[in-house]
């Protein structure tokens, strides 16, 4: 398992590299209407001399409509004019290359993206902002994977992140609590009352630490300009929001066999207490139903009856305070310790006893292990306080690792990159299943139902106290 390293502070200066001429040509590029980046593109796309005829026929405008944006390009060393002749500057070309990617109709400021924004800062200096080994074959390779690999990592680096800057702070906090994670950037500069430059340059910190990013979108006869968070993130916290699993309204209507909290290990109890007294016969199962308050007039009763009691009392033999002879249970030396015990150790030993384990005949052994359930275990932390859930509501939003390996984790693809989410066999879910309805709930961590044919659970106060981060 990845180890989730204390993240060092990152040591970025603006002031390392001549940020200043950045943040012009942002500037710049932010007040761009249509005609300005179709002029830009014209000129990045031809030689490094051309002239201003040429790019007026290729444009079909007039010379002088060129003046203007001539003039601002000029002003941010991309090229020099002399009279009719233009000739471009080679490093500087690069530079606007790579930045009006941000005005494409697909773009997404995602990994590759961001490699390139690392090409724009002077190699010597990332070793230094972001800590990584100077020995490092691939500075990049090292960013990823000691701030961005995994959710945990990332999230934790986020939150290790303490501007000074209050605005700085602001921003991040407005950003990832919008409910699409995009804010407009006039918005953000006109409720922190912004001069553009300060903007920008705000923006150059939170790139750099690989917060967020500007990107445009085309509107009627203007570009929009927009912040969000880089793409791999967005999508992984839009999946995250899209599989938010909605709690039940109608409570009262759920149907519930057993529905204290402590359900299961209340009728280990009952059971256990009545085979200290004496060996307790185990084949007459309405007499043990009646003993722990469950009916049996129906066929679907007493076979419900006769599977659940089967379970407490193979519980109990499991972990050793019983043991099952002619028919009949007894008590074992160790229960009268356990029954003295309160009901919360009690849950919580029988969670960690190392002879308990999950009866799930029908899922094969290579699936039903230990370090399996224990994963498919923490699934219920997406739902520690929701209430009582469907389970294919709940199902849908699992990401726990229950695929040995399938830790969710940022992986390239060609071109692309993604956080990738575990993709789950019939077998594994039913896993799944089994940990909620069957594990947790012996544990006293979840309680079960149905509603309306469907199944049901919500984590009870205890799993929530046992769970909880």
């Amino acid at each position: 398992m990845l180890e989730l390293n204390t993240v060092k502070k990152q040591k970025i200066n603006l002031s390392d590299y001549q940020y200043g001429e950045d943040v012009q040509s942002r500037s710049l590029l932010a007040d761009f209407s249509h005609f300005d980046l179709e002029v830009l593109e014209e000129i990045l796309f031809s030689s490094l001399k051309t002239s201003v005829k040429k790019v007026s026929r290729s444009l079909g405008c007039l010379e002088t409509d060129l003046d203007g944006i001539l003039v601002k390009l000029a002003n941010c060393s991309l090229l020099e004019r002399q009279g009719d002749l233009l000739f471009i500057d080679k490093d500087k070309r690069k530079y606007f290359e790579f930045q009006i990617s941000r005005f494409e109709e697909d773009f997404k400021p995602d990994m590759e993206f961001l490699q390139g924004l690392l090409k724009q800062v002077p190699i010597h200096l990332l070793p230094i902002w972001y800590a990584t080994p100077r020995s490092s074959n691939n500075i990049f390779e090292s960013i990823t994977e000691k701030y961005l690999l995994t959710p945990q990592i990332y999230q934790r680096y986020l939150s290790d992140l303490n501007f000074t800057d209050p605005v700085l702070n602001g921003i991040v906090q407005d950003l990832f609590s919008s409910p699409n994670l995009l804010l407009s950037s006039s918005d953000l500069i006109s409720k922190y009352n912004l001069a553009r430059a300060d903007f920008d340059r705000i923006m150059l910190q939170l790139e750099f630490h690989f917060v967020c990013f500007l990107s445009y979108q085309k509107e009627e006869d203007h570009w929009h300009e927009v912040v969000t968070p880089f793409h791999e993130w967005r999508e992984y916290l839009l999946f995250l929001q899209e599989t938010e699993t909605p709690c039940i309204e109608q409570m009262d209507a759920i149907a519930t066999s057993r529905d204290a909290p402590f359900a299961f290990i209340q009728d280990m109890e009952t059971i256990l207490s009545l085979a200290q007294k004496k060996p307790l016969p185990i084949d007459n199962i309405r007499s043990l139903a009646h003993q722990i308050g469950l009916e049996t007039d129906t066929p679907e009763e007493l076979q419900f009856a006769e599977s659940y009691i089967a379970r407490v009392i193979d519980k109990l033999v499991l972990i050793r305070l019983a043991e099952k002879s002619n028919k009949a249970l007894y008590a074992l030396d160790a229960a009268g310790e356990w029954l003295d015990l309160e009901l919360e150790a009690r849950a919580a030993q029988l969670h960690r006893h190392p002879l308990n384990h999950l009866a799930a005949p029908s899922i094969s052994p290579a699936v039903n292990c230990e370090r399996s359930v224990r994963e498919a275990e923490k699934a219920i932390k997406r739902v520690l306080k929701k209430g009582w859930v469907y389970f294919d509501d709940f199902i849908r939003g699992v990401i726990v690792p229950v695929p040995e390996g399938s830790q969710v984790i940022l992986k390239r693809n060609g071109k692309q990159w993604r956080y990738a989410l575990p993709e789950y066999s019939e077998e594994e879910k039913a896993l799944i299943k089994a940990v909620v309805f069957d594990w947790l709930f012996e544990c006293a961590i979840t309680s079960v139902g149905t509603l309306d044919g469907k199944e049901c659970f919500t984590v009870t106060p205890f799993g929530r106290v046992f769970f909880q981060d």
